[in-house]
């Protein structure tokens, strides 16, 4: 199976699944539309694992049984361009994030 057929499957099924789209929609829609569609899912999902995670860490901490205080982003990650990501992996993105604007511009006041 290739990538693009692995890509189409996968959109395919969060669009009949969770998304509830009938096969009629498929149809009416773009596959840019679809794929908004699938990415603000996603957003939704993390955002109701916020809620759910506040609860936990409410417990959590109020329960005195821990060394050091349980924050929501240790249970749920965080949500940077439409991905969760740990506390380890979410660092090194902002890092490169910035690294990434510091050499444009440098390279913006060099050619400018």
């Amino acid at each position: 199976m290739g990538d693009w057929e692995r890509a189409y499957r996968g959109i395919i099924l969060a669009a009949l699944g969770p998304l509830r789209l009938t096969h009629k929609d498929l149809w009416e829609l773009t596959w840019g539309e679809i794929d908004d569609l699938v990415y603000a899912y996603k957003y939704r999902e993390y955002l109701e694992s916020l809620k759910r995670a506040q609860h936990a860490v409410w417990l959590m901490n109020a329960s005195g049984n821990l060394r050091h205080p349980v924050r929501v982003e240790d249970l749920v990650g965080y949500w940077a361009d439409g991905e969760i990501m740990g506390k380890n992996e979410y660092f090194q993105y902002c890092k490169d994030k910035i690294k990434r604007k510091k050499q444009q511009q440098e390279g913006g006041e060099s050619n400018g």
